[in-house]
């Protein structure tokens, strides 16, 4: 996060406000390129073979919130300054415009330009696990600070992988969403605690012991969704059907 920009504080401001300023260079970029012919916007069919759809969307949510919970201690070593904090807690706060900006834009602009431009772009001319890795690295790079990239990171590799087995960015939209509207849903439910509260300290609320519970239980929940996923989901090339 950028606490400050052009003079103004960035805490300060609407929260979906401040998050659309800085997409309007690339998407001026994305609308100026098409209208060359170098870059083309995904409309792909989407694949989950023979798992229903709403079965896979499930799964894969469940899956999400069990990577950010299991990578938590990854990233949370690190200390989150007060300015940081601050942002969060605007960002996070109980308005419709917070909502908007965490559960909706974030969701749709990061995936429709990570995954349906980049990632997609790169699974024409490279190997899927080279284009996964990219596309999970700058989107840990586009939250702008140390203490969300190794979860983004760890996030946008499954998000990535998701888009490459399935070709379905809607997918990766709605588990995107998913993600983001826990923490939304987290700070509505327990606005006393700080911006950078843990699951850890959560849990810590009503057991000493329901952290780690809960722990082993995403594991091993996320463990089997994989593997039964990859076993499920085709392994298709890119092919794309029309462009728009």
């Amino acid at each position: 996060m950028i606490c400050t920009a052009m003079g103004y504080n960035m805490a300060d401001m609407n929260p979906l406000v401040s998050y659309l300023l800085p997409m309007i260079a690339p998407f001026g970029y994305i609308l100026w390129a098409k209208g060359k012919g170098t870059v083309s916007v995904p409309l792909e069919a989407s694949d989950f073979g023979k798992i229903p759809a709403v079965a896979a969307y499930l799964l894969m949510s469940v899956a999400m919130v069990a990577i950010g919970y299991i990578s938590e201690p990854l990233s949370s070593w690190l200390p989150m300054p007060e300015a940081i904090k601050l942002v969060f807690e605007k960002i996070l706060s109980n308005s419709v415009w917070a909502f908007l900006a965490t559960v909706v834009a974030a969701p749709v602009i990061e995936e429709f330009l990570l995954r349906g431009i980049m990632e997609r772009g790169m699974l024409y001319h490279s190997t899927p696990k080279k284009a996964i890795l990219w596309s999970a690295f700058f989107f840990a790079v586009i939250h702008l600070n140390p203490w969300q990239a190794i979860g983004a990171f760890i996030a946008g590799s499954f998000l990535g992988w998701v888009y490459w087995r399935t070709h379905s960015l809607l997918a990766c939209i709605f588990i995107h969403a998913v993600n983001n509207g826990m923490a939304y849903l987290l700070q509505l439910m327990y606005p006393n605690m700080p911006a950078d509260s843990t699951y850890k300290d959560l849990m810590e609320l009503y057991s000493p012991y329901l952290y780690y519970i809960v722990f082993v239980i995403f594991v091993v929940s996320l463990a089997l969704i994989l593997l039964f996923l990859n076993k499920k989901l085709p392994v298709k090339s890119f092919k794309p059907t029309r462009n728009i």
